[in-house]
């Protein structure tokens, strides 16, 4: 009996090493499947984040065309059909453009912005800035505050408004910047500015459902700083003209789009933005473009470009 007991050790020693070692591959297995999911997942999101990427790119290119497609010599150019939808040429009313398209690998869908149916930030005064402020709800002190600091960061002095914000505020800040002192190159350059707020900028949300309007619907850094009456918010058209000016434009659009220009506007714009976004096939990824197009004659120039916009007021 004693000599099988230095086996039956060897033997007890050796099957606790290979369970050992069968723990061991089962962890070092485990974590290479692991791993090899969480590249797969890593690559199948990067295929579908680029095929979406793609589809948006899509979705610009269709709205391009949709714009070049109408003759030069076209007037009015764009105005809202019955359903207030932005459209590019006469006859066409009774049809809504169809821009949403569906793919076996995705879809993409886009917006395409009048930018000359906003009123020009660079161009616009004090008071026109305080009417479409507090038109949108803020109280006519805190529009002050908001509207001082504006035009001081589009002026080139460094002589403080009364509510002003010139270079030693924006320095004095825990990140500071240096204040523009010059025309905005885009409007959501206004999120830099002393009293401008997310709310006031983008207007507010309320469960998906837009509660209040914000200024970056109103007004533009990228247009021709003529307002195209067929397509400016009365809010816009009242900024730009007065408010009787503006209620008797709105009587004439209601019998259709007007077809000579009045009190020094247009009714042709050449400043667009698009917004497209391509969506994988499940909807689960997706990637939004926003470009802003000048037209001049046949062709289409893009003067800005993000091929990573998000809507941070959503």
């Amino acid at each position: 009996m004693s000599s099988l007991q230095p086996h039956r050790k060897e033997n007890g020693i050796a099957l606790v090493l290979v369970l050992w070692v069968m723990v061991i591959l089962t962890a070092i297995v485990g974590e290479f499947a692991y791993s090899m999911r969480t590249e797969l997942n890593i690559t199948r999101n990067f295929k579908e984040e680029e095929i979406a990427y793609q589809l948006a790119q899509a979705g610009i290119e269709h709205a391009r065309m949709e714009i070049l497609s109408v003759p030069e010599s076209s007037y009015p150019f764009p105005y809202f059909n019955k359903n207030g939808i932005l459209i590019f040429a006469q006859g066409l009313e009774e049809k809504d453009p169809e821009r949403e398209l569906s793919f076996k690998n995705g879809s993409f869908s886009y917006t395409i912005i009048d930018e000359d149916g906003k009123l020009n930030i660079n161009k616009a005064s004090a008071d026109q800035l305080k009417y479409i402020i507090t038109a949108l709800g803020v109280e006519i002190t805190d529009a002050d505050k908001i509207v001082d600091p504006v035009m001081d960061w589009i002026d080139t002095d460094d002589l403080h408004r009364l509510n002003g914000a010139e270079e030693d505020y924006y320095q004095s800040l825990e990140n500071p910047y240096s204040c523009k002192d010059g025309p905005l190159d885009v409007i959501e350059e206004l999120l830099l500015v002393q009293g401008m707020t997310a709310d006031i900028f983008y207007g507010k949300k309320e469960a998906e459902k837009q509660e209040q309007s914000g200024v970056m619907q109103y007004l533009s850094a990228k247009n021709s700083a003529k307002v195209n009456v067929n397509t400016a918010s009365e809010i816009v058209l009242t900024a730009a003209f007065g408010a009787g000016t503006a209620a008797n434009i709105m009587r004439q659009r209601e019998a259709g789009p007007i077809l000579i220009p009045v009190a020094g506007g247009t009714v042709r714009s050449v400043f667009f933005t698009i917004i497209s976004t391509g969506s994988n096939t499940d909807g689960t990824i997706k990637r939004s473009i926003k470009a802003i197009v000048q037209k001049a004659g046949n062709k289409l120039e893009t003067i800005y470009w993000n091929d990573n916009w998000t809507e941070q007021g959503a």
